[in-house]
């Protein structure tokens, strides 16, 4: 689990928000699917399914510390953009076809992720890469 894995407490704290965060995604989805009468179970993203796997197997061939924690946020920030991604491009097509609530519903979450992308970068600049490169020789 990243949360154990990570040594900094506000990169726990700032993880458990971005768990919160996924969780609000994915009740809007629902809540989109359901007013439009559709299954939102589908195809697996083997993509998204990748960098989570390539986070664990980092998570695994790491020692604790303060490098890993900055690998893991730039782990959590490839899965975040991936997710904007996504969510980006289906408010354009809920747009284009005329849902304009789901649209702004999509485009709530495009938002959040972008904020929280935001967030890892200013923790990783401003402490977790600062704590890493002092712990490893250059």
């Amino acid at each position: 689990d990243w949360l154990e894995a990570t040594q900094s407490d506000t990169l726990q704290e700032l993880l458990a928000d971005r768990l919160k965060q996924a969780n609000r995604h994915i009740s809007r989805v629902q809540q989109i699917c359901n007013a439009m009468d559709v299954n939102p179970v589908g195809e697996k993203c083997h993509g998204m399914e990748g960098l989570i796997k390539e986070g664990r197997e980092y998570i695994d061939q790491s020692a604790e510390g303060p490098v890993r924690d900055a690998g893991l946020i730039a782990d959590a920030q490839r899965i975040e953009r991936y997710g904007i991604a996504g969510y980006g491009c289906a408010r354009t097509y809920a747009h284009q076809l005329g849902y304009d609530e789901a649209a702004g519903a999509l485009q709530n979450n495009v938002d959040e992720s972008k904020e929280m992308d935001e967030r890892m970068t200013k923790l990783a600049e401003q402490l977790i890469n600062l704590e890493a490169m002092e712990a490893e020789p250059v």
